[in-house]
């Protein structure tokens, strides 16, 4: 007879797995607002939210951005705050517990009723052109779908995507999640060693 800890256990896996894809939408969710408000602010820090109504976006200790203020309404235009609206109520259906945003580093503003002050991510394309590709003309690059090496980061084998100029892991995942050392400065996967340049055969005369 399967025994309560076995049920117990089976229960509980479910529900780690889900808490990681809670988590999984929100950081995917923040990378796309962050990329639809820097096409417009590319200077953009921070944001505030209340609900999923954007607030404000800063740049350091600036705002740069207000909702309602007619200073600074036409820097970002209204398709892209429909787009942060909508994504933020997405993931916000997904993750509306304080205490599980707080966990992914939204700190709560205590003057304001469900507001949030949210860091943006970095740049993913912007790290991996840094951390892979120091030199225009010295970029990593493979054929499409083939063995790149390991992560730096968290050690998943990598392959080349489509492009052959970026890599993601078995799963077609470009962000590193999962245990990464101390220090790690990128969201995205990061080569082991830069791949050479593939040489090409010399010309026969």
């Amino acid at each position: 007879m399967t025994s309560k800890a076995f049920w117990t256990e089976y229960f509980e896996d479910a529900y780690r797995d889900a808490a990681k894809k809670r988590r999984e939408v929100i950081d995917r969710g923040l990378l796309l607002i962050a990329h639809l408000i820097r096409e417009e602010l590319p200077a953009a820090t921070a944001i505030t939210v209340n609900g999923s109504v954007l607030t404000t976006v800063r740049d350091g200790e600036d705002t740069i951005w207000r909702f309602n203020d007619e200073a600074t309404s036409g820097k970002l235009s209204d398709p892209t705050r429909a787009h942060i609206r909508d994504t933020l109520l997405d993931m916000l259906t997904f993750y509306r517990f304080e205490k599980l945003l707080t966990a992914a580093d939204w700190k709560p503003l205590p003057h304001l009723s469900d507001a949030f002050l949210v860091a943006l991510p970095a740049d993913p394309d912007r790290d991996q052109k840094r951390d892979a590709a120091p030199a225009a003309n010295a970029r990593p690059h493979g054929t499409p779908g083939e063995d790149a090496g390991k992560c730096a980061q968290c050690g998943r084998l990598l392959v080349w995507d489509k492009s052959g100029k970026r890599v993601n892991d078995m799963a077609g995942e470009y962000l590193c999640f999962g245990f990464r050392p101390a220090g790690s400065r990128s969201a995205v996967h990061v080569l082991t060693e830069p791949a050479a340049a593939k040489t090409q055969p010399a010309m026969q005369h």
